[in-house]
């Protein structure tokens, strides 16, 4: 059976841009571009008529971080597009649960391979600046309060820990179910019994939380990446927290 292809909404200001973008992903049978938008302001109506898998995002045409909350409501998987790295932007994807970020630089197959993971559940994010951005994150939360004592963890059951690895290594709560073979509203009443034991209250917190106190492994420099070195798919190896 011959899956249908991935259809992608493009965002972006300039329309030089987004139809070269289009003529690049396009060279791909597996994607299909069904809209292109220049305005935020458009971009439900799209969403309403073509039914985009994905929307693909030139970040800076939109001014930086102070766009993202438009993206942090929409069901749809998102992938950002950076001229450069930048801590402040991956902290904020982590936050809101931004899908993905992909350098400009980087070669056309490492963007459909992002598209691809991104579209199959998983996000893509540089193993190198994900370790760098959870350790500036651990270290603003230390100072901006006190998370509860290490020991409080072994209060949490197995079944809870495994939902805890789950959650850092970017499952959402219908793969964790999948991955369980328990359902969604289990794996809630899980969630709602480690943020009630840990006294926290997000899952940026309990990222944090689980990172600081060695619950799973801070993602590090040296760790796999695929086949130029740059971008990476975490294979779920790192933090949803949208």
């Amino acid at each position: 059976m011959i899956n249908p292809p991935i259809k992608i909404l493009l965002i972006g200001e300039y329309s030089i841009f987004r139809s070269a973008l289009r003529m690049l992903l396009e060279t791909d049978t597996n994607l299909r571009v069904v809209g292109e938008a220049s305005q935020l302001e458009v971009i439900d109506q799209i969403i309403s008529e073509d039914a985009p898998d994905l929307i693909l995002v030139d970040l800076p045409d939109f001014g930086g971080n102070d766009h993202f909350s438009f993206f942090q409501h929409l069901s749809i998987p998102v992938l950002v597009l950076v001229g450069q790295y930048d801590i402040d932007v991956y902290q904020t994807c982590l936050k809101i649960g931004i899908n993905g970020l992909v350098l400009k630089e980087e070669k056309a197959d490492t963007l459909f391979k992002a598209i691809e993971k991104i579209h199959g559940g998983e996000i893509w994010f540089d193993r190198t600046i994900m370790g760098e951005t959870i350790r500036q994150l651990v270290n603003e939360k230390q100072m901006l309060y006190e998370f509860p004592k290490a020991h409080i963890t072994n209060a949490l059951t197995e079944r809870e820990k495994q939902v805890v690895d789950l959650i850092c290594k970017g499952l959402k709560n219908k793969g964790i179910a999948d991955q369980l073979f328990i359902t969604e509203t289990t794996v809630r009443h899980h969630l709602t019994s480690v943020f009630n034991k840990l006294e926290i209250s997000s899952r940026l917190e309990l990222v944090i939380y689980a990172f600081k106190n060695s619950l799973v492994t801070m993602p590090n420099s040296n760790g796999s990446h695929n086949g130029n070195g740059n971008g990476h798919s975490m294979n779920r190896q790192s933090v949803l927290v949208g």
